[in-house]
């Protein structure tokens, strides 16, 4: 389920954060521009200069957390669809899945928000230290210098599949080096 929740968050950080919508429905939903708007105008116009700034009031924080609510909405109708494959096959696996998978956003949504903001408003988290966190850190500085490549933020297994993991340049490292996270 991690897995599939990499790969999610990669396709939509990738399809709907930074690509334009093209379809002429789509332009037209407020909702599918807004979220273009916020994140790759704004978030990334104001930490592709400075990754990251001092803390600011929710709400005024430039697209940095994920709201947890969305998040739970979004993942019911694949939990609908596996109760209902459960419930029609008699596969209790499915019954499990179907109420693991919220479960399994809500973890990613939380981890995403302490991770994203520490990277780009950092308090010196209890994780702030931690290899794991720095690695996944560098891989989102990177998304910063390269829009088109590292689209994971937490758990970057849907860049690898996808092979849109960005190689850093020596000036790359340096920046790294500077920021505290090489």
């Amino acid at each position: 389920m991690v897995v599939l929740m990499s790969l999610i968050e990669h396709q939509v950080h990738r399809r709907l954060m930074h690509r334009k919508p093209r379809n002429p429905l789509l332009k037209k939903l407020h909702a599918r521009q807004r979220i273009f708007t916020s994140h790759a105008v704004e978030h990334h116009s104001q930490y592709r200069k400075v990754f990251h700034d001092d803390p600011l009031p929710p709400g005024d924080d430039r697209g940095i957390r994920l709201n947890l609510i969305e998040g739970l909405l979004e993942c019911l109708p694949l939990s609908l669809i596996l109760g209902l494959v459960a419930y029609t096959t008699g596969l209790t696996t499915f019954y499990s899945a179907a109420i693991v998978w919220p479960a399994v956003v809500a973890l990613h949504h939380t981890i995403w928000n302490q991770i994203h903001l520490e990277m780009h408003q950092p308090k010196k988290r209890f994780f702030a230290d931690w290899q794991a966190y720095k690695f996944v850190a560098r891989h989102h500085f990177l998304h910063h210098r390269y829009p088109d490549k590292n689209f994971n933020v937490a758990f970057p297994v849907g860049d690898f599949l996808c092979g849109t993991i960005a190689r850093p340049s020596n000036a790359d490292w340096d920046a790294m080096r500077a920021e505290g996270i090489a």
